[in-house]
């Protein structure tokens, strides 16, 4: 395994997550650099402009309760919201917690697919902007080596 391309590789994929969001309308560049280091939850939701979405039920995730591998956790995620325009994910406990943001057009519904990277067990949280507005909501993932609880049990 060659350390060097591995770490110039996560770098470039840092980047491009990123320079998406900045795209996308997500973060403005100020906000982008500022995110650019690992950043609480709490932190995370601020650079994108709003540091409490309201938790809601409108937002379902699909995911599994317990991950045997948490390099690849299979997430669904859709919004009954109306005028949906911006899905975000971010993973609590990961050492960078935000995953992925996803700008949407208006004739895209809100319904996404992906798979994502849990470190430890840690609540997968999804917030969308409707409207103007932000809304959350997490589902739990405990993740487990070899068929040992890591984390939070």
């Amino acid at each position: 395994m060659n350390r060097a391309r591995r770490s110039v590789l996560s770098g470039a994929v840092a980047a491009a997550t990123l320079s998406v969001a900045v795209a996308a309308g997500v973060l403005r560049p100020r906000q982008a650099l500022a995110a650019a280091p690992v950043l609480p939850l709490s932190d995370s939701l601020r650079a994108l402009g709003n540091s409490n979405p309201t938790e809601t039920a409108a937002i379902q995730i699909k995911a599994p309760d317990i991950a045997v591998d948490g390099s690849n956790v299979f997430i669904e995620f859709f919004s009954t919201l109306p005028n949906v325009d911006t899905l975000v994910v971010f993973v609590e406990r990961n050492p960078q917690p935000f995953i992925a943001a996803f700008r949407l057009g208006p004739e895209v519904l809100p319904m996404l697919q992906t798979r994502i990277k849990v470190a430890e067990t840690s609540r997968v949280w999804v917030v969308a902007r409707s409207e103007g507005r932000f809304y959350k909501a997490s589902k739990l993932v405990k993740v487990t080596v070899g068929g040992c609880g890591a984390g939070l049990n």
